[in-house]
């Protein structure tokens, strides 16, 4: 169980460090992003503005909001082309770029006038990236293209997304080791309490017989001295009950205890059905419909014993909870073809189930508060054995409800069935 929980311990801080990085990475590269495509279209609104050429260093700097020289101002290649009102090239300046001509530059206008868009950016067959904005003059209907080579900015993003790439994975295997280190220190207090609850439990169950056993020599004893009473009666229900409380504790310290499950295959079928035939007459007799529907031959990899125990303690669950003149049901099938499941449903009508938080009925010693009297025997730890049954034997528990019946179904992998001469047999397809 601790190793389980320890997973799921490096796993919600792996999760959580993965949602961390990837918001510290993401609103980096994000801001990287803005500030690159803001000075773009500031650097285009400038030459749209200067007629297809850079102004001044004041003007840009200005403009750019930071030191400019004329060295910097180099480093800016771009192109304009003007034309008139039928795409015709008034004018070209291609004088700050010096790796297309002036082929490549008329090429590269038609290909954006084309395009009908007046912002844009396209990649030249040399893999330069480009940034372009189509201006209108409306007095002589001509347009003005400017080119801005952004060549510069595209390798500087990708080289902050790979370096965000290596730090991402290097800081999560950084962490997931630390938490691997570190996890079985942080369970420790947890496994110790357990272990000492667990203890507790085993110690005290031990300890409580022997005084149970004296308190019930004594009531026998004086019920030979002064027969039986109504309260020698009392007290000898109640060391009934008082026992079976004992004997369910060891049951679920016993189980706990279990590290693994001696898994053989075992008809899972047969154990419903041997135990619903059991309750039948119960619930008859308390006034309740019973009804069963178990699908033959369905095998499953287990322990026999615990498994009819599982199985035992959901339909008596169901009995002893069902509303008066109701339904008990379980149902048995096959799920699946590829992956097959074996699905057990246990069901009884229950009309206060309504707006119920059915995981509390998996705790240890929980009870409504209406069932905390005599009229319901039980004592709140039947659901938890079973739970830990489930997942011991890595099956699944989910409880639903509809139309005033609780249902709880319980999932299990099949398995081939064996026989004893070795051979192996397919399990039935569900009709």
């Amino acid at each position: 169980m601790f190793r389980r929980l320890r997973i799921q311990f490096i796993l919600v801080a792996t999760v959580a460090v993965i949602i961390m990085l990837i918001s510290v990475i993401g609103v980096l590269n994000a801001s990287k992003y803005a500030v690159s495509e803001k000075r773009i279209n500031k650097i285009l609104d400038l030459l749209s503005d200067n007629n297809g050429v850079l102004p001044k260093e004041e003007t840009i700097e200005k403009i750019l909001g930071k030191k400019t020289n004329s060295d910097n101002i180099y480093q800016y290649r771009y192109f304009s082309v003007q034309v008139d009102s039928s795409d015709k090239v008034i004018t070209m300046n291609t004088e700050h770029i010096a790796n297309l001509s002036d082929t490549d530059v008329v090429f590269y206008v038609k290909k954006i006038l084309s395009g009908g868009k007046t912002y844009g950016n396209f990649t030249t067959t040399d893999g330069q990236k480009l940034a372009y904005k189509l201006n209108f003059d409306e007095v002589d209907e001509s347009k003005l293209i400017v080119v801005l080579d952004i060549t510069r900015y595209s390798e500087d993003r990708d080289d902050l997304i790979e370096t965000s790439v290596f730090i991402f994975f290097s800081n999560l295997i950084f962490f997931i080791v630390i938490f691997i280190i570190f996890s079985g220190k942080v369970m420790m207090p947890f496994m110790e309490n357990y272990r000492n609850q667990r203890a507790f439990i085993t110690n005290a169950s031990h300890e409580l017989k022997t005084p149970i056993a004296i308190i019930s020599a004594n009531n026998e004893l004086a019920e030979m001295l002064t027969g039986e009473n109504e309260w020698t009666q009392s007290t000898k229900e109640q060391i009934q009950r008082l026992t079976e409380l004992i004997n369910r504790l060891v049951v679920l310290a016993r189980f706990e205890e279990q590290t693994s499950v001696a898994a053989v295959n075992i008809n899972f079928s047969d154990i419903v059905e041997k135990s619903s035939k059991s309750f039948k007459s119960l619930a008859i007799k308390g006034g309740k419909n019973f009804e069963s529907d178990v699908q033959k031959d369905i095998y499953i990899s287990g322990d026999q014993s615990a498994i009819y125990e599982l199985v035992n303690i959901l339909i008596d669950n169901a009995n002893k909870y069902c509303d008066e003149g109701g339904i008990i049901g379980v149902r048995m099938l096959q799920q699946g073809l590829t992956f097959k499941k074996a699905k057990l449903v246990v069901y009884n009508t229950y009309k206060e189930g309504r707006n119920t938080d059915y995981s509390k009925f998996f705790e240890r010693f929980y009870r409504e508060d209406k069932s905390h009297n005599s009229s319901i025997s039980g004592y709140g730890v039947g659901l938890s054995i079973a739970r830990n049954i489930i997942n011991r034997h890595k099956g699944k528990i989910h409880v639903s409800y509809k139309n005033n019946i609780i249902y709880f179904n319980i999932y299990f992998n099949m398995v081939a069935n064996a026989n004893n001469d070795g051979n192996r047999t397919t399990d039935k397809e569900s009709k």
